[in-house]
């Protein structure tokens, strides 16, 4: 284990892709209610390493080294796993841990019965029942805000370059039209962006906080994507979002008419110049705060997980 570091609170950590992961553990350490937070990935080198927040970072080689790490280490006494890759875990720590599952894109194993855990967080309101609550990507709403400056395009899109994202679509709604974007992260020489006024940056090369807030409005285009944090981050940043109306999950972020509209994928370009046009009409900010307000999720995740069970000593 690496010795341990100062640590930055919760609010004090940097706007980055994980924020929405590390939040609950990085809360509960400000609070008193957990003493060590890890967070666990696979990768093609095993190390560890402590992040700025305090949370332990450990890359596995594969499941054995995770079953091998938790019999030299011992069980954590909560675990919250994300997605189809590590719920194979799960069984080796039931009765050893209280248990939370994120089944963002694997719905359908938890409806068939082929994972297990003492309760939900999904990503959609008809997978609802009384073991689950909505998964909602908390946001650093002390970094992430409205600001009055210059307005450089009509939209952003903060997504990486994956057929699900649907970029095609964007460039086909852009195409020979006076409306101007931005893709982040990408690499714009793998695109035939002719004819189109979007732009590209890649990956850390600009400030994600001063794109949210020279842009307009946001897009999400992507079918088979599951509630994607930045789309949370462009709410909170005060831009109105045009979502697929084919997305897998986070469809409780658009309230139409206040946070932003769905929009099918023949009229994606004009429901985009629909909101341009009518930008003033919408509040998505105001309703972030009053409905995700970033303690308030937080809190809200930690008294489920009480009620489903789960022991605290705070």
């Amino acid at each position: 284990m690496p010795p341990k570091r100062r640590r930055v609170s919760l609010f004090d950590q940097a706007v980055d892709w994980g924020f929405h992961l590390y939040s609950l553990g990085v809360y509960m350490m400000d609070e008193g209610i957990a003493d060590e937070v890890e967070f666990w990935d696979y990768s093609e080198t095993r190390s560890t390493s402590y992040h700025s927040n305090g949370i332990l970072r450990v890359l596995f080689y594969n499941q054995a080294d995770v079953l091998a790490y938790l019999e030299r280490f011992g069980y954590p006494d909560f675990l919250i796993n994300h997605g189809r890759y590590g719920q194979t875990i799960l069984p080796y720590l039931e009765g050893k841990c209280f248990r939370v599952h994120v089944p963002v894109l694997c719905a359908n194993d938890r409806r068939e019965g082929k994972v297990n855990a003492e309760c939900f967080l999904v990503d959609s309101e008809d997978e609802l029942d009384d073991f689950s609550v909505l998964y909602i990507p908390v946001v650093n709403t002390r970094k992430i805000f409205p600001m009055k400056c210059e307005r450089k395009r009509d939209f952003i899109y903060l997504a990486g370059l994956f057929k699900s994202k649907r970029h095609d679509l964007i460039i086909r709604a852009a195409r020979g039209s006076s409306l101007t974007g931005h893709f982040h992260p990408v690499d714009g020489s793998l695109l035939d962006l002719s004819d189109t006024n979007i732009t590209t940056t890649p990956f850390d090369a600009v400030d994600i906080v001063d794109l949210l807030r020279t842009s307009r409005i946001a897009v999400y285009p992507g079918d088979n994507t599951s509630n994607p944090a930045a789309m949370w981050e462009c709410v909170a940043a005060g831009l109105p979002i045009v979502v697929n109306e084919n997305i897998r999950g986070g469809k409780h972020l658009v309230v139409p008419g206040v946070t932003g509209e769905f929009a099918d994928e023949e009229n994606f370009g004009d429901v985009m110049r629909h909101v341009l046009q009518n930008l003033d009409s919408y509040r998505p900010r105001e309703y972030f705060e009053e409905h995700w307000d970033t303690i308030s999720i937080l809190q809200r995740y930690v008294s489920f997980f009480r009620k489903m069970g789960w022991q605290t000593c705070s």
